[in-house]
């Protein structure tokens, strides 16, 4: 499946603004392909299991803070909380500026909509770009490894296990990605050279 946001919004207060921000992310440029329940949901099948299915197979998700998707009664917490669990990237944005940010997803930082769309709308494209670079994805592994760290210390004994796994592999893995990040941040011919040297000590092919 192609590459696409997930967008988690309270239909109480948040349901125009979504719809308006799902039109201009899919107009581009570039294109965005987005899942919005109002419009994607297939009539006649199980609303709920489409909508966990969406969040397992989506990219990343776009949480849109207002008064109501905020509330721990929430089903947009539902909607995060699950995708946390994916392991999938929670972008916050801020649409009422008296909406706080949910505890479990500190430290994300929002991109502020209280305001001007237009501009919100640029930062926005801009954070999307860079969440696919280096820096980014390097960012993405940072905040995985925060989500665990919290939940360690309060999941079931049976589960920690799995969770410390899951940190040291995090460890692991933000090492690994904080060395190509200044590898190609080197010039060209430069970094070519230092990922392949990487790559052949690894035992792993180059992505081309």
């Amino acid at each position: 499946m192609p590459d696409q946001l997930f967008i988690s919004y309270s239909a109480l207060d948040g349901r125009d603004f979504a719809l308006k921000l799902a039109d201009n992310l899919a107009a581009g440029p570039p294109a965005v392909r987005v899942w919005v329940d109002k419009r994607d949901i297939r009539p006649g099948e199980p609303w709920d299991e489409q909508i966990v299915e969406a969040i397992r197979t989506c990219t990343s998700m776009i949480f849109i803070m207002t008064l109501d998707s905020v509330r721990d009664g929430s089903v947009c917490k539902n909607e995060w909380a699950r995708a946390l669990k994916y392991k999938k990237l929670v972008i916050p944005i801020l649409r009422h500026p008296e909406a706080e940010l949910p505890f479990r997803l500190d430290p994300r930082e929002y991109i502020d909509f209280s305001g001007a769309f237009d501009s919100a709308l640029a930062r926005l494209r801009t954070h999307l770009a860079w969440m696919s670079s280096s820096d980014g994805q390097l960012q993405a592994l940072k905040y995985r490894l925060a989500d665990a760290e919290r939940e360690l210390p309060r999941a079931k004994p049976e589960r920690q296990a799995r969770i410390q796994t899951d940190i040291e592999e995090l460890k692991r893995e933000i090492a690994r990605q904080q060395t190509i990040s200044t590898i190609l941040k080197r010039p060209s011919g430069e970094s070519s050279k230092a990922l392949m040297s990487m790559w052949k000590a690894s035992g792993n092919q180059p992505i081309r």
